[in-house]
């Protein structure tokens, strides 16, 4: 399980992200693993098989014409579980269900966790999205 978090901490580029503050790749191994090793002793491995199933069985697409709130859909550029060349059919599906969306891309190395620690990079975006809510 510990091997199994590493791996996923690393797609979700937690390497990247910790390179900010460690810049020793021994040193920044052992704190993914340390990480990893936290989760794997708190996480229920059950819970693995039943996120597995709702990864492979749901399809949120089949519900876009449900969708009646204004959508920003934020992709980060190296993405690896959401790359941002799915955003061009993500976006035509949801117009053409009549849902008013908006696309971001936040410009960064952070991956699946960008969102978090770029905060600043798309911000903006998100205040201008919410004030825009407001009319």
């Amino acid at each position: 399980l510990v091997q199994q978090r590493i791996e996923t901490l690393e797609r979700y580029g937690q390497n990247e992200a910790l390179a900010r503050t460690i810049a020793d790749p021994v040193a920044r191994a052992a704190r993914l693993k340390q990480l990893a090793e936290t989760w794997a002793r708190q996480f229920d491995p059950n819970s693995m098989i039943t996120l597995r199933k709702a990864a492979v069985r749901y399809d949120a697409e089949r519900d876009f014409s449900r969708i009646r709130a204004r959508v920003l859909y934020v992709l980060s550029r190296t993405d690896k579980l959401f790359p941002p060349s799915i955003a061009p059919a993500v976006m035509d599906k949801l117009q053409r269900a009549g849902v008013e969306a908006q696309y971001f891309e936040i410009d960064t190395e952070l991956g699946h966790s960008a969102s978090g620690p770029e905060w600043a990079k798309w911000a903006p975006v998100l205040k201008d999205f919410l004030a825009k809510l407001e009319q």
